[in-house]
């Protein structure tokens, strides 16, 4: 019985390749494609100096005033006149002032 029932399939045509053809979707027709988490995204508004410093061992860039502001609002900074140099979270980064310029340097 069980033979004969094997035969049978076998003869019937049947496409072999429809069973690895991808058979889910992920959503394509969505209207936001989040993709990639939150932390991965790159945040328009980070100082782009800020960001080749990290990526480097060493170093230091002058800023101006527009970066300057980015850095204090994205840090929280509130009190760099006062102190003159202030570390950036755990980056190892410092932003400090010299003859009225602002520098960050690792």
């Amino acid at each position: 019985m069980f033979k004969k029932i094997f035969l049978e399939i076998l003869k019937r045509p049947q496409n072999l390749l429809a069973s690895r053809k991808f058979k889910g979707s992920t959503g394509m027709s969505r209207k936001k494609q989040n993709l990639l988490p939150q932390m991965y995204k790159n945040d328009p508004n980070y100082p782009d100096k800020l960001k080749r410093l990290k990526s480097m061992d060493s170093g230091s860039f002058l800023l101006n005033s527009q970066e300057v502001q980015q850095i204090k609002n994205l840090y929280k900074i509130t009190d760099l006149e006062k102190r003159n140099n202030r570390n950036l979270g755990n980056t190892g980064i410092t932003l400090f002032i010299n003859n009225n310029n602002y520098y960050i340097k690792k």
